[in-house]
């Protein structure tokens, strides 16, 4: 399938932008399921997803797909902390799905849970937002044991 098709075939109206590193499109409210299920039946191969705070607000997901050797990467956005999970589908989403779990606190619906990849189980998600929160410098460790209220405890200073 062509990368025109796979847009056709998913309702975005927005055309392929054809960089050094691949095709890239904007398909904000994407069905990202309805897209994981016609990659997965056209053979398409899951790379990654890159997830990163939109600037007004939100997040911006990018969902990294090899075809036949040509990258493809679809990115949609988000208003909230939420958005549907491709893991049951794409099994190899499911530590992406944690990881941005982890990071930016990201919930995805349709998953029974998202353990924590690298954060312990105590540790509140949403490490990299607590990070930029402390500034530039700050230590993601530290980030991690920033409780709810915004104390710091259970450092080893």
């Amino acid at each position: 399938m062509e990368p025109e098709t796979i847009l056709e075939s998913l309702r975005v109206t927005a055309a392929w932008e054809v960089r050094g590193d691949g095709h890239w499109v904007e398909a904000p409210d994407l069905d990202v399921r309805e897209m994981a299920r016609l990659l997965l039946s056209i053979e398409a191969r899951w790379v990654t997803l890159t997830v990163s705070p939109a600037p007004d607000g939100g997040f911006r997901l990018l969902y990294h797909w090899d075809l036949a050797g040509r990258l493809l990467t679809i990115a949609d956005t988000i208003s909230g902390k939420r958005t549907e999970s491709i893991a049951d589908i794409w099994p190899a989403a499911d530590w992406a799905e944690r990881e941005a779990g982890d990071y930016y606190a990201l919930e995805f619906a349709g998953r029974d849970a998202l353990p924590t990849l690298m954060l312990r189980p105590e540790d509140e998600p949403g490490l990299f937002s607590r990070t930029q929160e402390l500034g530039r410098d700050a230590d993601p460790a530290d980030a991690a044991r920033i409780d709810t209220a915004g104390a710091e405890g259970g450092g080893d200073s």
